[in-house]
C-alpha cells in the first residue's frame, strides 16, 4: 500500500500543471466582487491564527489580521457568557493595537448543548438570531466572519451529516447577509471535503462575500506532494463557487519523523498489545487504554461503528499518527522537510504564489506559536498538532516567522 501511495502521489504531482489549467478561471481578473471585498478589508488580508498579544512582534512580521474562534455567547439560562465577554474585551485590545479580527463562529455541538439543534426546524429562528447578535454586538471589532469551521471533518461536524452542516451554515449566512454592512461573511471548506461540501452550499453562495479554504498539504495525508496542488485546489473552489477566496488556514508541520517498527511495537505494548492485529481484535479495549483526550473523542464520535470500522479509523488514518506520535514515511511535499527550515522554505515559495492569484483576497497562516501538547491526543511529544508555530513555545521567532515577514511585505 505504501508503494502504491507513492506511485499515486508521483502521478498526481506530475499532472498538476494540467489540472491547474483545467480549473483556471480566466474571468477572475474582471470579477467586480474581488476589489469590492478587498476594499472593505483594506487590501489583501495578511493573517495568522491564534495570536498571542505580542503586538510589536506581530507587526514586525507584517501581520495585520488575527483569525480566532468566537465563543458561544450565552449560558444555559440565556444570560451572556462571561467567557464571551472576556473574549470580546481581548479582541477589542487587538483592534486598539492595529490588528483586525477574523472571527469564526461556534460549532454545531455548542448550539445543540444550548438547546438549538440544527436538525430541528424549530431551532432555525434561534440559530439565526444568534448569527444576527454576532453581527450587531461585534461591530467595530470583527471585520470578517466565518460561519463555523471545517464542516466535513468529523470532530467538528458530528453529530450532523454534511447535508445538515450545509444547512446549518446557510441559515446563518442568510440571516447575516442583509445586516452585515461593510463586514465580509462566508464559510470555509476543510481539506478534501471541499469536493463534497462545495455543491451542497450552492444555493447559499448568494449570501457569501467570500468562500474560505483550509488546506494542509503533506501533513494529514501522503498523496498530495506538489505544493502547486494548493493553487489547483484554490482554483477549483473559485471555478465552482465564483466567489472571492480566502485561504483561511494554511500551514506546514515544523517537526516530525517516522517511528521505527521497534518503537511502534513498544508504544502498542504500553497500551497492552503486541501488534496492531491484536489491537484490532480487541479494539475497544485498546481504545480504553489510549490517552484520555484521544479515548474520549473516539468513544464520543464512533461508538456506533463496528469494531472493524473503528480499527480502520485508528490504524489507517490520522489517529495512527497520534498513537505513534509520528509523521510516517511519505508524509510531506517534494523538496520540503518537516523541519523548521523546511517549513520556512515552503512559506517562502507558496505565500508569493497565493498573493498573485487574482481571485484570492487573503490568507491566514496556522499558527502563531508552537503548542505544549497536541489538542487531539494530549501528548506533548505528538508532532501532529504541536509544531505549526511561527514562534516557539517561548515566543522566539522560528525561520517560518521570517518567511511570513518576507511574504507579507508589500
Amino acid at each position: 500500500m505504501a508503494i502504491l501511495m507513492k506511485i499515486v502521489g508521483f502521478i498526481l504531482a506530475l499532472i498538476t500543471p494540467l489540472a491547474s489549467m483545467l480549473v483556471w478561471d480566466p474571468t477572475a481578473y474582471f470579477d467586480k466582487e474581488v476589489p469590492v471585498a478587498e476594499e472593505k478589508i483594506g487590501g489583501f488580508m495578511k493573517g495568522v491564527c491564534h495570536l498571542d498579544p505580542d503586538y510589536d512582534l506581530i507587526k514586525e512580521a507584517n501581520v495585520e489580521w488575527f483569525r480566532d474562534d468566537i465563543p458561544f455567547p450565552y449560558l444555559s439560562d440565556g444570560s451572556i457568557s462571561p467567557y464571551y465577554e472576556s473574549w470580546k474585551r481581548e479582541a477589542q485590545e487587538y483592534v486598539d493595537n492595529g490588528i483586525r479580527i477574523f472571527g469564526v463562529t461556534p460549532y454545531p455541538d455548542d448550539y445543540i448543548a444550548y438547546g438549538l439543534d440544527p436538525r430541528d426546524p424549530e431551532s432555525r429562528e434561534g440559530i439565526q438570531e444568534i448569527a444576527k447578535f454576532y453581527i450587531n454586538d461585534l461591530k467595530g471589532i470583527v471585520g470578517v466572519f466565518q460561519v463555523t469551521n471545517e464542516m466535513g471533518i468529523d470532530r467538528f461536524t458530528l453529530p450532523l451529516t454534511l447535508e445538515e452542516a450545509a444547512e446549518f451554515i446557510g441559515m446563518q449566512l442568510e440571516a447575516m447577509y442583509p445586516i452585515r454592512g461593510d463586514v465580509l461573511i462566508g464559510y470555509n471548506l476543510g481539506g478534501l471535503s471541499l469536493l463534497q461540501l462545495t455543491p451542497l452550499m450552492g444555493d447559499y453562495h448568494q449570501y457569501c462575500d467570500y468562500v474560505g479554504v483550509d488546506m494542509y498539504l503533506g501533513c494529514f495525508e501522503n498523496v498530495l506532494k506538489n505544493p502547486d496542488q494548493l493553487i489547483t485546489l484554490l482554483s477549483f473552489v473559485r471555478k465552482n463557487t465564483g466567489k472571492p477566496i480566502i485561504l483561511c488556514e494554511f500551514g506546514y508541520i515544523g517537526y516530525g519523523e517516522p517511528k521505527t517498527e521497534a518503537e511502534k511495537t513498544a508504544i502498542l505494548q504500553k497500551y497492552g498489545f503486541n501488534s496492531e492485529e491484536e489491537a484490532r481484535a480487541n479494539i475497544w479495549e485498546f481504545v480504553n487504554n489510549l490517552p484520555d483526550d484521544l479515548r474520549e473523542e473516539i468513544t464520543r464520535d464512533y461508538s456506533d461503528r463496528t469494531p472493524e470500522e473503528v480499527g480502520d479509523l485508528i490504524f489507517d488514518g490520522e489517529y495512527s499518527n497520534h498513537i505513534y506520535c509520528e509523521l510516517p514515511d511519505g508524509y510531506g511535499l517534494y523538496g520540503y522537510e518537516h523541519t523548521p527550515e523546511g517549513q520556512a522554505e515552503l512559506y517562502d515559495y507558496i505565500i508569493k504564489k497565493v498573493r498573485n492569484l487574482d481571485y484570492v483576497i487573503g490568507m491566514c497562516l496556522y499558527c502563531w506559536g508552537d503548542s505544549d501538547s497536541c489538542y487531539v491526543c494530549g501528548q506533548a511529544d505528538c508532532p501532529v498538532e504541536t509544531g505549526w508555530g511561527l514562534v516557539d513555545g517561548k515566543g522566539n521567532p522560528k525561520p517560518a516567522y521570517y518567511a511570513v515577514q518576507r511574504g507579507f511585505e508589500d
